[in-house]
């Protein structure tokens, strides 16, 4: 550790022991333009630089204190070594808290303005100083005994103590009695302290992870260049490896974010996640039962309740992909400022499907869904109770620390799936048959094409690649058709999707679904397949239209319908005016009869605002569902053949009217 002495502004070494602890003071500070470093200092270079008056306010200060000693982070560390710079981050918590006095030196503090800026924003608010906003100063402001505030020009601002620290406490979300030092900073958990650390920023990214160290007592080596996910994701990890704090798994992502409601790792992306997690604590009871990061991802013991979503939702209970469950943790939210504890925590965890013939689940392998909210369980029986219930009922789980390839943006902006209903109930290929169903009439999608799928797709166990164009693809794990990105597609042009609809004996799929829509148009239908127009879909096709708008978008309004009109038959009652991105819940149906058959399929789109649909969030999520589906007593029709007549419980339709029946809710 360096020291300058506040006389003879030279440095000087110590080591070990001989650091002069409690006998010298530390400044805190934002950088700015002209700092001055180790090599300039040596060199003499130092009262050349604009910096310099940081260096020549502390020392005249800590003379002024009583001091002989100054620790500056800008001179008294040789960043050109890469040890010392790793040994002195990893050391700077220590050096704050031996410190004698800190001075935090907020430089945008006025006169009388604290702990404002002297400057107002574009929108006329006054803004906090920007030293409350930085990485490094959360730990600068809780490790030292003293901290005295000073603003623009050096002004004194007081000591952190009373009234001031009561202004800070609010402004920062830290308690007012560590503040003060008068509870050890080993009494807050791991989420509290990540909520004091959320929204603060650094120059570096990677500092957002380094400046948190010394606040979890961690040492690990920098490495700069992995980027501040990477570099928070491993202090989360050391973390793990000292303690069971289970509230290092409380966290959040914003409503609005992207990642809401997707596969995440077990592990956070930034202090930002914790923002909402000041008043949770881990250690809710004493499991006996530690957890350890493994290779396999994070090996731990919950408890895990079923969370079963209806049809209305993508994640829909009885897809095998979607075994959705909250896993109970050993923590627990209190009352704000206070220890008594209200609600156990849980999160929402997804079961890793099978991948291959004869592969088990997943070996209980899980991801971790990204929420908004974390689950809360009232806490009314003594945690005896809920020691028993550990004990009987706690699983040993993996959570994964690395989300497979596969799992990986599991739903893109949204898709069109196709709920488990009879007619897609063997879907996936390797699903299991309904019992007591005749093979001979066993409905299934035996195909899938696609807007710019260059062929159509008949094995459906195989991985297709995105269509740079579409950013459509379908996925064989999820069983359905998954959106790369956000519509409006290039182009304006329509997109579509086409399902074959066969049954287990027939290779020919005599019927197909096809679902097509743009910003004016929405076309749903259940029609023999010859009248479905695979060309409209095909790679070639595709592409002659964009080469006919030459990569522009069509006029907002011009052309739609004149193309619309040459790709589909005018009027069609299975067309419908309307945006279905502005659209929720259901949007059109459609009937036919196929062989034994009586069939009516509803397209909804997945509404976030209810309870069902809260994981659609501001993506696209098309489902296709059946409203009725009558097999027919009398003999069974050849496949693909068309009784005169077919009757529902209200209605009876000739052949010629079944397909004029589309009904459109919403106009």
């Amino acid at each position: 550790m360096y020291l300058l002495n506040v006389e003879t502004y030279e440095l000087h070494e110590f080591q070990g022991d001989n650091i002069p602890r409690y006998e010298y003071v530390i400044l805190s500070h934002i950088w700015g333009e002209g700092e001055v470093s180790f090599q300039d200092l040596q060199a003499g270079r130092g009262p050349s630089k604009q910096g310099y008056e940081k260096i020549t306010f502390t020392c005249k200060q800590a003379c002024r204190d009583g001091f002989r000693w100054a620790w500056i982070d800008t001179c008294c560390i040789d960043k050109t070594s890469s040890a010392e710079l790793s040994e002195a981050i990893n050391s700077m918590y220590q050096w704050y808290k031996d410190s004698a006095r800190c001075y935090a030196y907020l430089s945008d503090v006025g006169e009388s303005d604290f702990p404002y800026a002297a400057s107002t924003d574009e929108s006329g608010y006054r803004r906090i100083s920007k030293w409350f906003t930085r990485a490094w100063t959360l730990q600068e402001l809780i490790a030292p005994p003293v901290v005295n505030f000073y603003g623009g020009g050096w002004r004194d601002k007081g000591r952190c103590e009373g009234t001031i620290a009561g202004m800070v406490s609010i402004i920062t979300r830290i308690p007012k009695p560590l503040i003060l030092g008068e509870v050890p900073l080993s009494q807050y958990s791991a989420a509290q302290k990540m909520s004091w650390a959320a929204y603060r920023r650094s120059t570096r990214p990677e500092d957002i992870a380094y400046s948190l160290l010394g606040l979890f007592d961690i040492n690990m080596p920098l490495l700069y260049g992995e980027g501040a996910r990477k570099a928070f994701i491993r202090l989360q990890e050391e973390i793990l490896k000292e303690t069971d704090d289970h509230s290092l798994l409380c966290w959040t992502v914003p409503e609005s974010s992207y990642s809401a409601w997707t596969l995440q790792s077990v592990f956070a992306t930034s202090p930002d996640n914790f923002a909402q997690s000041r008043d949770i604590k881990g250690h809710l009871f004493d499991s006996g039962i530690p957890s350890a990061v493994t290779n396999r991802g994070l090996q731990v013991r919950l408890n895990l309740t079923r969370r079963l979503y209806d049809e209305s939702s993508h994640l829909y209970h009885k897809n095998v992909a979607c075994s959705i469950y909250d896993a109970e943790l050993n923590a627990a939210e209190c009352e704000p400022g206070g220890d008594s504890y209200i609600n156990q925590m849980s999160i929402v965890l997804v079961r890793t499907p099978q991948v291959a013939r004869g592969h088990s689940q997943s070996v209980n392998r899980y991801a971790r869904l990204a929420t908004p909210v974390l689950g809360r369980i009232s806490i009314e029986k003594c945690y005896t109770d809920i020691m028993e219930a550990v004990r009987n009922r706690a699983g040993l789980i993996y959570i994964h620390k690395h989300l497979l390839d596969w799992e990986q943006d599991r739903f893109g902006e949204g898709g069109v799936h196709l709920q488990n209903i009879p007619i897609v109930e063997r879907l996936s290929p390797l699903s299991k048959k309904i019992q007591g169903s005749d093979p001979n009439h066993d409905l299934k999608i035996k195909s899938v094409l696609y807007s710019g799928l260059a062929k159509e797709l008949r094995d459906l166990s195989a991985g297709v690649p995105p269509n740079t164009e579409t950013g459509i693809t379908w996925s064989p794990i999820y069983s359905c058709i998954k959106f790369e990105k956000p519509p409006p597609w290039p182009s304006g042009l329509p997109c579509c999707v086409i399902f074959g609809i066969g049954t287990s004996s027939n290779i020919e799929e005599p019927y197909s679904l096809l679902i097509a829509w743009n910003e004016d148009y929405i076309h749903f239908s259940l029609k023999p397949s010859k009248l479905q127009m695979p060309k409209f879909l095909s790679f070639e096709y595709w592409s002659e239209l964009n080469k006919l708008t030459k990569g522009r978008e069509l006029p907002q309004r011009e052309g739609f319908e004149e193309l619309w009109t040459k790709l589909f038959k005018t009027p069609d009652p299975s067309t419908h005016r309307g945006n279905c991105w502005e659209m929720y819940g259901e949007i059109a149906r459609t009937r036919a009869t196929i062989g034994a058959y009586d069939i009516e399929l509803i397209l909804e789109r997945e509404d976030p605002k209810t309870e069902a649909g809260e994981a659609a969030g501001n993506r696209l999520h098309l489902l296709v569902r059946a409203s009725t589906i009558k097999l027919r007593e009398q003999s069974v029709f050849p496949f693909g053949s068309v009784p005169k007549t077919w009757e529902t419980e209200k209605d009876t339709y000739t052949a010629s009217e079944r397909h004029t029946t589309d009904k459109m809710l919403i106009d």
